[in-house]
């Protein structure tokens, strides 16, 4: 056992204090794929890897996101167990929105809720609908998951991730805040922006994703940084770009598991070595 009166490794180096759970800002929401990593993953996450990551890393970590085709594809009670070990550390483990996607396109939606909730997830995502499914509707969706004891979570897409052929548009952060609303009103979480939102933003991102913040809470927004099966780094660059537009404690989702060791060290304005920039260049600033 190691003497709690030694001094620490945070009080010889004057590290930066890990704010207590549960926490409004400085969030970190992790991805999970389990062990379904063909073709584009390289981050196993079995139960055995998953306990002692969590050893690690999990007073960092406040929502953890079950990849949906781990949830589909692999022994329901080996991922009850993992919601269960998430859950023990004081992290959420939440359904996302390519859940609700598919029971949609099922037409199984009220049952995919029940068969979520049975599994052990507390916390199920939704996402905007562009009007094909009405407000009546999603309220009572909205409701059946609360009413299964599940809490609420709003990402906002653009509409090509609910119309694949959609054109790229740039929502205004009226649209935005609109779209939300019914979600925070009948009492979500949070809202989540997407990454291809804010990359369709481009110069607009800050001005319009601010204003969103400003409206409905900075405790009530979080920035998703792109999937290492799109880019392997764009994730790092995300996050530099959403520590400048949006504060350096302002949430971020969508966290590899061996990224999020790092994410509090660039929060600080620490930089990795010049190694980093000499294999991908484009990460200079």
């Amino acid at each position: 056992m190691i003497d709690e009166n030694l001094m620490t490794m945070s009080k010889i180096f004057g590290l930066q204090k890990i704010e207590p759970k549960p926490r409004t800002k400085k969030q970190i929401w992790v991805k999970d794929v389990g062990y379904d990593e063909a073709p584009w993953y390289h981050e196993r996450m079995g139960l055995t890897e998953l306990e002692d990551f969590l050893i690690v890393a999990a007073e960092r970590i406040d929502y953890a996101k079950i990849a949906t085709t781990q949830v589909l594809n692999h022994p329901s009670n080996w991922v009850n167990r993992k919601i269960e070990l998430y859950k023990k550390h004081s992290i959420q483990p939440y359904l996302d929105h390519g859940y609700f996607l598919r029971a949609y396109r099922n037409g199984v939606v009220d049952e995919a809720i029940e068969a979520g909730a049975e599994l052990g997830f507390s916390v199920m995502e939704f996402m905007n609908t562009f009007g094909d499914v009405p407000e009546h509707q999603l309220r009572a969706w909205r409701q059946r998951a609360i009413d299964c004891g599940m809490s609420l979570i709003y990402e906002h897409h653009p509409k090509k991730g609910w119309q694949k052929d959609a054109a790229d548009i740039p929502a205004t952060a009226a649209e935005i805040i609109q779209g939300a609303e019914p979600f925070l009103a009948h009492g979500a979480s949070m809202l989540l922006i997407d990454h291809e939102e804010i990359q369709i933003q481009q110069q607009s991102a800050k001005e319009v994703l601010s204003e969103v913040q400003q409206t409905i809470g900075k405790e009530l927004v979080a920035f998703e940084v792109t999937s290492t099966k799109e880019a392997a780094m764009t994730w790092y660059s995300n996050l530099l770009d959403y520590f400048e537009m949006f504060g350096t404690d302002c949430n971020v989702t969508n966290i590899m598991p061996s990224q999020v060791m790092l994410v509090d060290q660039l929060r600080s304005g620490e930089r990795p070595a010049a190694l980093l920039y000499d294999r991908y260049p484009e990460l200079r600033r």
